[in-house]
This record gives structure tokens, C-alpha cells and sequence, in this order.
């Protein structure tokens, strides 16, 4: 009898709960990232937490913390330089993406999802008149979730293109090209390329391997290998001109002298392997429409992992090398 009672005033203790300050723990959670590498290779977690701090260098430091599987808990301690690194992604350690998300208030950083990444893409090759911000917005939603567009459109030697921000799905194959088709007698193709392009695969178009580590190469006679993406996907990023306004607007439809875009890379020739790559998006009537569209605050406990690798980080172009 005496035992049930103890235990009954155990559970009232456990029960009785810690209060703590919500807005404190809010503001410090804030300043929370949590991220993982896109390999299958063991990444030596105290070279890529040396490599970051000195390349991100944030004036209020930083903590960076492995919290298993893989993921990694970066403290800041300051708003400046926590947007500073989200406002430069996408990242890079050792050729590899390092994606990167913010830790929402209650979150648990073991089970955010990491299969995400904001891109810059160049759309190029559209015809005059189809720089319209309807269209770019059915492309964003093309090649992943649409975020925005630059406002000034940069040019390419004397031409121009479009630039919009995606959120790209990882796991799924880079998009090439769109087709469009303007009413019934044209027909066009939009062909994107990415900014700071990592390491992707030639064979499947997906991020985080190069074609030489694809499994399917041990099911195929190499002379049947088809190779369906190429380094034509990878942007050369220029310097953009001036802001043109008109009335108030921004004024990005103006074209280069000819009225055509062009690619700035030697343009190869690319087979539809994707079926919506070539499922159009119908311009009728002036109206556009998409046919199918679709020490630490410690959270986890630290565990740092083992093995050794050349180091290397950046924001900059980086991608796979032909074969």
C-alpha cells in the first residue's frame, strides 16, 4: 500500500512540469541550421566543421555540432550572419551540396527533411514575347517549387535571359528544357541552366554522384550507356546590366538586337528522356496556361565521426567532369 502511494506521488512529480521562458528559448533557437551533405561517402565531420567556420568566418561564431546520421547542428549567435550563409546557398564541402535548413521554433533537427535546395536558373532561348512573369512562374513550378525571379534581367554578351530561384527536390533528375506551344503554329523549347551547379550524374541527371559511381553501370555493357545530361546544364554567370524601369515597372522583356537568346556554352544536343520535358505548356490567346503541371545548446548529444578526406568548400561553380 505504501509503495503504490510513493508511486503515485512519483508520477505527480513527473508530471509537475519546469516552466521555462518561451520567448527566451525562442530567440535562441532562431539562430539554428541544420544540414547534411548529399554523399554516400563518409564525410570527416572535424574537416568539414574547420572548412565552413573559416569560410563562412561569421563575426558573432559559430558552433558546429554532429549530431548523428549523418546531420549537423550549426549554432550562430547572430541574425547578420545566419542570413549571410542562407542568402549564399547553395554550399558546398568537397564537391558535395551541403543542404542547408533553418531549424523552426520546436523543431527537432533529427527529423527535418533535408531533400531540398534553393537554385538560381537561367532560362534561355525563349522567343520574344514570352518573357512574361505567368510563364516563369509555370517554368519555376517546372523544375521545382517556384520561390522568385530577378527582377533585372542580365544579359549574355549582347542577349538576355531569365533568372528565377527553385526549390529543387534532390532526389529528383535536373530539368533540361520545356517545350511551349503558342497557339497552334509555334512551337518553342526553354532550356534552363543552373547556377552554381554541383556534382551530378551524366546518366540519371540527379545531384550528389558523378556517372562513374551509378549502379546501373553494373547491369549495362558500357557501349549501351546513354548519356542524357551534360555539362550544358552548368550557367556561366555574368555581371548584370542595368535596371531598366518603365513606369514604375520593372522592364525585363527587352531583347538583344537579333531578338534572340543564346546559350553561352557550346549547345549539344540533348534526347527527351523525360516525358514532361516535352508535355507543353499552351499559350492561347494571350492567356497562359499549364497543361500538366506538377557549447552548444544541445538538442541531440554530439557524436563526431571518423575518416579522412581532402578538404575543400565554396559557394561557387562546381560539377561533374564529362567521361
Amino acid at each position: 500500500m505504501e509503495d503504490d502511494l510513493a508511486n503515485l506521488r512519483l508520477v505527480d512529480d513527473e508530471e509537475e512540469a519546469i516552466q521555462e521562458d518561451a520567448a527566451a528559448v525562442e530567440s535562441i533557437s532562431q539562430f539554428y541550421l541544420v544540414g547534411r551533405c548529399l554523399t554516400d561517402s563518409v564525410v570527416h565531420f572535424p574537416s568539414l566543421r574547420n572548412t565552413m567556420a573559416d569560410l563562412w568566418h561569421p563575426i558573432g561564431g559559430i558552433c558546429i555540432t554532429d549530431i548523428g546520421e549523418k546531420r549537423y547542428l550549426f549554432q550562430f549567435f547572430h541574425e547578420v550572419d545566419i542570413a549571410r550563409v542562407l542568402a549564399g546557398t547553395p554550399w558546398f564541402f568537397n564537391n558535395h551540396l551541403l543542404i542547408l535548413k533553418r531549424i523552426p521554433y520546436g523543431g527537432n533537427p533529427a527529423m527535418l527533411e533535408l531533400n531540398s535546395m534553393e537554385f538560381w536558373i537561367q532560362v534561355h532561348e525563349l522567343p520574344p514575347g514570352l518573357m512574361s512573369e505567368s510563364l516563369v512562374k509555370q517554368l519555376g513550378n517546372f523544375c521545382g517549387r517556384f520561390l522568385e525571379y530577378d527582377s533585372v534581367t542580365p544579359f549574355l554578351g549582347p542577349k538576355m535571359y531569365m533568372r528565377i530561384q527553385v526549390c529543387l527536390d534532390v532526389s529528383a533528375p535536373l530539368k533540361r528544357k520545356k517545350k511551349i506551344q503558342v497557339g497552334k503554329a509555334m512551337t518553342a523549347y526553354a532550356r534552363f541552366k543552373y547556377e552554381k551547379l554541383s556534382l551530378f550524374c551524366f546518366i540519371c541527371g540527379k545531384l550528389g554522384h558523378g556517372e562513374s559511381f551509378y549502379p546501373f553501370r553494373l547491369r549495362i555493357e558500357p557501349s549501351k550507356i546513354v548519356f542524357g545530361w551534360d555539362l550544358s546544364l552548368r550557367a556561366v554567370v555574368r555581371r548584370r546590366t542595368s535596371e531598366n524601369v518603365t513606369g514604375g515597372q520593372h522592364n525585363w522583356c527587352n531583347w538583344g538586337e537579333d531578338g534572340l537568346a543564346i546559350n553561352g556554352l557550346e549547345k549539344r544536343p540533348m534526347d527527351l528522356v523525360l516525358e514532361e520535358e516535352n508535355d507543353a505548356v499552351a499559350l492561347v490567346e494571350g492567356k497562359k496556361r499549364q497543361r500538366v503541371v506538377e557549447e552548444p545548446f544541445d538538442f541531440l548529444g554530439s557524436k563526431v565521426g571518423s575518416s579522412s578526406m581532402d578538404l575543400s568548400a565554396s559557394s561557387g561553380d562546381q560539377s561533374s567532369q564529362a567521361q
